[in-house]
């Protein structure tokens, strides 16, 4: 058996994608690309255990290592693996292997759920479990298909009328084939207008939706049309937090992002994001992030991409 796997070595990104990431990650951090969405990731030194919050997205590794933590769980991805998010999920990351002669690149696939619910629609093959919920993000073994399918993604980059013609088509590919694997059950469920799964998923969107608004549990199920009880153990399922967790770690994100991005001070992010405590707000923003915002956001100037 040893020898049959050392001669059917696993996929690998790295070789022509290498090379194609590269030439767009100009800099470090999120680099946009021609195709709306679609952002290449970029950094030249490993990274230790940091909190982020990622967009439903595959991510896809094109050099370099990366380990997730969500609850119990440990996720893996490299240029080997890659990872789907279906839902808006906070989790806390580090870069394993990085460095200026081979930085840590990867392709971030913005999910459409419109175009899901579309494949899934052409699919059909009525493989959504029937009982237990699917984690809201996972990592999957990297498939050729994939691979020569972003590479394909990646080339059209490199002429304007080829990424506005086919980059769509691509990309639509890439999650056809992401539906078929083993991750693909998440997105399913997240389609179909039934199961506990897609109630959830629109719990979370009216989350990031109206993060400000004071929203409890109470008025969490009977959005969902749950019990008290069934949303928890449902929510837990899905993201490995409590109700309130989740909004809590999605105020704190929102007001990072804020602060960051548009010099916002912190008593008035965290106002903003609901908080009427400005001291309450410093303690559980330092509790998340390791520092109080103010040492936070100088000693940071780049990861809150959400890869």
């Amino acid at each position: 058996m040893p020898l049959d796997h050392a001669t059917s070595p696993m996929p690998s990104a790295e070789g022509g994608i290498v090379g194609l990431a590269r030439g767009f990650a100009e800099q470090e951090g999120c680099n946009p690309t021609p195709l709306p969405g679609v952002i290449i990731y970029r950094m030249d030194e490993t990274m230790p255990r940091t909190p982020v919050m990622y967009d439903p997205c595959a991510l896809i590794v094109a050099q370099g290592a990366k380990r997730g933590y969500l609850g119990d769980q440990v996720l893996e991805y490299n240029a080997s693996s890659y990872l789907v998010t279906s839902v808006p999920m906070p989790i806390e990351c580090e870069i394993l292997e990085a460095s200026p002669e081979r930085p840590f690149l990867a392709v971030k696939l913005p999910i459409d759920p419109v175009m899901i619910g579309e494949l899934q629609l052409s699919i059909d093959d009525g493989k959504v479990p029937e009982s237990g919920i699917p984690r809201g993000m996972a990592a999957s073994p990297l498939t050729q298909d994939l691979i020569d399918a972003t590479e394909r993604l990646l080339i059209t980059f490199e002429r304007p009328m080829d990424c506005r013609i086919l980059g769509p088509g691509i990309l639509r590919e890439i999650f056809y084939r992401v539906l078929l694997s083993e991750q693909g059950f998440a997105l399913k469920a997240a389609a179909r207008r039934k199961g506990q799964f897609h109630k959830i998923a629109g719990v979370l969107r009216a989350i990031h939706e109206n993060c400000r608004e004071p929203l409890d549990t109470a008025a969490m199920a009977r959005m969902a049309g749950m019990s008290k009880s069934a949303l928890h153990e449902s929510f837990r399922a899905v993201t490995s937090m409590s109700p309130l967790q989740y909004i809590k770690t999605v105020r704190l994100h929102e007001a990072r992002l804020m602060m960051q991005s548009s010099g916002v001070k912190a008593s008035a992010a965290a106002y903003r994001v609901g908080y009427a405590s400005a001291s309450q707000f410093t303690r559980e923003y330092k509790r998340l992030f390791g520092a109080p915002p103010s040492l936070d956001i100088k000693r940071n100037n780049a990861g809150l991409g959400g890869v």
